[in-house]
């Protein structure tokens, strides 16, 4: 995973400016929301080679199936990072924080009046979610959510209470990006699980825990890249965020080129099938009008 110098968190702020520079617009040292998945992205498309003409053509995507599972990623942080970015006056938020000695990084954390929660964002658009306290099944498969979200939650309480003590413990939240429902055999005593439309006013709702001075203090210390991750060679946030907009747009169009192909195709056959059947008819027709 490619490092880069950490940058201040991003002061949340209830307008459609801050909107755009909390969520997907980088900004000259911060992170923008899912940069970590569009690195990994990027990385993993980089090794593959261009499509041929024909295939261009035909509308294959440029993502094999991987790959579209990281793009969607990516996409599902920047929705919960746009979100995020609508927050009051009074939170910092930061995404993309890649945690000291694990290959984990956090999707999003927020410092406010009622805590610091590490956010998780998950997508599995229109689908219902059903779980239980370690898992959450998608499918066939039995997804470690909860477990994961446990493990970097204490992982960064660590990290900050080692240089400020008494560091209230960092709440593990995991967001569900637009699910039909979420239903949970038993609500998890540690993580909060919750869909993306109700997450803004569930993290205003939270009871005050910190003053202004302690919120101060803790945005100090997460600012600093030395927290995090020793500071490595400076990526380019906009040139990134530049380079997976171009990607979501081949999709989008591969993805238009086999629609129309596939209704051009239904088409053809429709007509090819009435040439084939109309002589059979008008001999029917006729057969039946002289009897």
């Amino acid at each position: 995973m490619a490092i880069t110098i950490l940058g201040a968190g991003v002061p949340a702020c209830d307008s459609e400016p801050a909107r755009l520079l909390a969520s997907v617009v980088p900004t000259a040292t911060g992170r923008f929301a899912g940069q970590s998945v569009v690195e990994e992205l990027l990385r993993q498309h980089g090794d593959r080679p261009p499509r041929s003409r024909l295939a261009r053509t035909l509308g294959a995507s440029p993502l094999d199936v991987n790959e579209l599972s990281w793009l969607r990623a990516a996409q599902a942080e920047m929705i919960v990072g746009d979100i995020l970015g609508r927050l009051p006056e009074g939170y910092s938020v930061y995404h993309s924080l890649p945690i000291r000695n694990t290959a984990f990084w956090v999707d999003h954390l927020v410092v406010g009046p009622g805590g610091i929660f590490s956010i998780n964002s998950k997508t599995h658009w229109d689908r219902d979610l059903t779980g239980s306290m370690r898992s959450i099944p998608i499918g066939e498969h039995a997804m470690p959510y909860l477990r994961d979200a446990q493990f970097e939650s204490a992982q960064i309480t660590a990290l900050l209470a080692a240089v400020m003590p008494g560091t209230t413990v960092v709440q593990p939240v995991i967001v569900l990006v637009n699910p039909h429902k979420i239903l949970l055999a038993r609500k998890p005593d540690a993580v909060t699980v919750i869909d993306s439309p109700r997450l803004r006013r569930w993290l205003v709702g939270r009871t005050q825990v910190f003053s202004a001075e302690q919120q101060a203090a803790l945005t100090a210390l997460i600012d600093d890249p030395t927290t995090w991750l020793e500071a490595g060679q400076p990526l380019a946030p906009a040139h990134l965020h530049a380079r997976f907009t171009a990607l979501e747009q081949q999709v989008a169009a591969a993805r238009t080129r086999r629609t129309t192909f596939t209704v051009l195709a239904a088409a053809a056959a429709t007509t090819l099938f009435a040439l084939a059947t109309s002589p059979l008819i008008v001999t029917a027709v006729e057969y039946l009008a002289a009897r």
